[in-house]
């Protein structure tokens, strides 16, 4: 039984390696939504985040933080307006939103720079992942 276990777990490396090679160097974009990061999965999200890291991915990370967003407005009690189901924003909406995705991405760094420490690379050569924030203008936005 030990001996085919350690079989299997040889063919999945022999058969891993090819992508694992092919996809050194390479960059990847992950998308995240609001709702992603509430689930409860979510750790073992961050943690293949960090594996794939560790294998040499360069990673861009972006999410979504809507659910987030109506929260923290229901929070402090402010009705958004929409436009053709588009959030109009004043400057007391930005100010809400701005301080939700600031936490969320507080979440996010911060669990990203714990996760190698949970995978099989840890004590590897990639210790950490590096942090380098660029923010998008929303759609619409000039």
């Amino acid at each position: 039984m030990v001996k085919e276990r350690r079989t299997e777990l040889v063919e999945g490396f022999r058969h891993s390696v090819p992508y694992i090679n092919a996809h050194r160097g390479k960059t990847f974009v992950i998308m995240l939504g609001g709702e992603a990061i509430e689930h409860e999965n979510f750790s073992n999200i961050v943690n293949d985040i960090g594996l794939l890291h560790s294998l040499g991915i360069r990673l861009v990370v972006v999410y979504g933080a809507r659910p987030q967003i109506d929260a923290n407005l229901a929070e402090h009690h402010h009705e958004p307006v929409y436009h053709k189901q588009t959030r109009v924003t004043d400057a007391k909406t930005l100010e809400l939103v701005k301080q939700a995705a600031g936490m969320l991405q507080l979440e996010i760094t911060a669990r990203l720079s714990m996760s190698l420490n949970n995978t099989p690379a840890a004590g590897g050569p990639y210790q950490r992942c590096q942090r380098q924030l660029y923010h998008c203008p929303a759609a619409g936005r000039r």
